[in-house]
């Protein structure tokens, strides 16, 4: 009796019916819908804002990652009769030689490298980035890790190295050994 008559002293029943009334306001909201039945998708007009630019990354099975390198590079959406789609479909296939990671994989790379160079004032051609790193690898070795060289690469060329000097260092490190 003596919990009953200190629960009404400080005011505790008089809260309880505010705070079941917050809660029950709570589940109601929580129960609204937004008009759509289940498993209905979203309207693509009131979720959707067409962009024809590409995304940041190129996600799996979203385009071909050389129609999307292409559109990256020349910042318009390219089609896959586009000369440069050509040309970034015969350095993806070469690094498809020399590299552990997909095409997807070496063309987000590639994008990300080339954006992060320009933004250094170094503007590079992205199918020359992709086959000048694959010829430094030696396939007798084994595939490398496309990430890794360009980490090395962006560092080196930060770093004041030129293009043929930093080329000539990777060479060292992933090419042919001496024998």
């Amino acid at each position: 009796m003596a919990a009953i008559a200190f629960i009404a002293s400080t005011g505790a029943v008089r809260m309880r019916p505010l705070r079941i009334a917050v809660a029950l306001g709570c589940v109601a909201l929580c129960a609204c819908d937004d008009g759509r039945s289940k498993g209905e998708a979203p309207s693509s007009d009131a979720v959707r804002v067409e962009d024809k630019t590409p995304g940041a990354w190129l996600r799996r099975d979203e385009a071909d990652p050389a129609v999307w390198l292409a559109s990256k590079e020349q910042g318009r959406a390219a089609t896959p009769d586009d000369a440069r789609v050509a040309t970034l479909k015969k350095a993806l296939a070469r690094a498809d030689f020399s590299f552990l990671e997909t095409e997807r994989m070496v063309a987000n790379r590639t994008a990300q490298l080339a954006e992060m160079l320009a933004r250094e004032g170094m503007s590079e051609d992205y199918a020359t980035i992709i086959e000048e790193l694959a010829a430094v690898v030696d396939a007798k070795k084994g595939k490398a890790t496309y990430g890794e060289l360009c980490g090395y690469y962006f560092s080196l060329r930060r770093g004041g190295a030129s293009r043929a000097e930093t080329l000539r260092i990777l060479k060292e490190r992933f090419g042919p050994s001496e024998q």
